[in-house]
């Protein structure tokens, strides 16, 4: 499914079509759907923070694996746009979290509350200064504003490097004394795949 929306190519994939039928329609766990909802939420802080700085995206494609933005190839964005972008996701979630805590205020309701937590948890694990999430590029962005790129991408290597491995250890840790959850394991190599990606920040 392809269409157009201010002049960017949406393209949905039949998958991710099919994910979110297969949520909608079974009897899945709350929280996964309030995750997607938070995860399409971060997606577009990134791309209105585009929007505004007039860097609009070529495409936007919705995949199995989430949303991939897609920049022209002649694209020239300097490192100080680029961190701003970076930051849009998880400064999506920070607002979304903030108002929920707002609700929270004077309203009591488990779902709002989950909500923030989940925004909270993608937040936080976003600013990480790992390989593919917006914390690592932000680092590695102002790094380029006094060091070479060489250097920057050197530096984000060791930093992504020693975070992997605590979240390696805190999902040993959550496998042994919470009946044999591996998610947070699956996380650490993911993670850890990403680093031997070729792609450029």
């Amino acid at each position: 499914m392809c269409f157009n929306v201010f002049g960017i190519r949406v393209e949905i994939t039949f998958l991710f079509v099919a994910f979110i039928a297969f949520i909608l329609t079974m009897k899945v766990p709350s929280n996964v759907l309030i995750t997607v909802v938070s995860s399409l939420i971060h997606e577009v802080g990134h791309i209105l923070i585009m929007f505004i700085l007039e860097n609009r995206p070529e495409k936007v494609r919705f995949e199995l694996t989430g949303i991939n933005i897609i920049r022209k190839q002649d694209m020239r964005i300097s490192n100080k746009s680029e961190i701003i972008i970076s930051l849009g996701g998880p400064l999506a979630n920070a607002i979304i979290l903030i108002l929920c805590c707002l609700y929270l205020c004077f309203y009591k309701n488990n779902s709002i509350l989950t909500f923030a937590c989940i925004n909270f948890i993608l937040m936080t694990f976003n600013l990480l200064p790992i390989k593919g999430l917006d914390g690592g590029s932000s680092l590695y962005f102002l790094m380029l504003q006094k060091y070479d790129s060489s250097f920057s991408a050197k530096i984000i290597y060791i930093t992504s490097v020693v975070f992997i491995f605590l979240i390696f250890i805190w999902g040993i840790y959550a496998f042994a004394s919470t009946n044999y959850n591996f998610s947070i394991i699956i996380i650490a190599i993911f993670l850890t795949l990403s680093l031997f990606s070729k792609n450029e920040y």
